[in-house]
């Protein structure tokens, strides 16, 4: 197995983002790793590169190590695990991580959500990211992004993010669950 580094620039973006952890004493994330379920569709311009869907099967929760906040969940493809606080990959040339953060109960002063990712396809990254509202960088997520901790459940409904390298749109709907 190796490990890389290159996906965790993605908790690096994510704290730049919203630079900010959880004083809630009842910590909404539990930081565990664990099995996911679910399909997010694909639609926008990358559709011929990234194709129509990403599976997701593992997931971290609540890893302020790794994404700076406790209000967050990491979803990876089936060749991306979690392990000692390093993303370990099986695969290097494929597959997918994907960093969703929701402060909307508080945590961040100025971000209610966000999204950070990368794909990863035949060796070709693509690194996409949203913030809500809009701050004048990156685009809006939407109104149907959501983490319900307590239903262990991530929803993407119309949520949009932008390539950060040429600006194209890509939109995100689906339910991801976890164990």
């Amino acid at each position: 197995m190796k490990k890389t580094p290159i996906f965790f620039l993605l908790g690096f973006l994510l704290v730049g983002l919203a630079n900010c952890q959880s004083d809630d004493p009842d910590n909404q994330g539990d930081d565990a790793s664990g099995k996911a379920s679910g399909t997010i569709q694909l639609s926008g311009e990358e559709n011929t590169e990234l194709g129509t869907s990403l599976t997701v099967v593992n997931i971290e929760v609540g890893n302020a190590a790794l994404t700076g906040t406790d209000k967050s969940v990491m979803l990876l493809s089936e060749n991306i695990t979690v392990q000692d606080n390093e993303l370990v990959y099986s695969d290097d040339q494929n597959g997918f991580v994907i960093v969703v953060a929701d402060f909307s109960t508080g945590g961040s002063p100025d971000i209610d959500k966000t999204i950070s990712m990368v794909i990863v396809k035949n060796g070709v990254e693509f690194r996409h990211a949203c913030s809500s509202p809009y701050q004048g960088f990156f685009t809006a997520c939407g109104d149907g992004l959501g983490i319900d901790f307590n239903a262990k459940r991530v929803v993407f409904e119309n949520s949009t993010v932008i390539n950060t390298d040429d600006e194209k749109l890509l939109t995100l709907d689906g339910i991801v669950t976890w164990e």
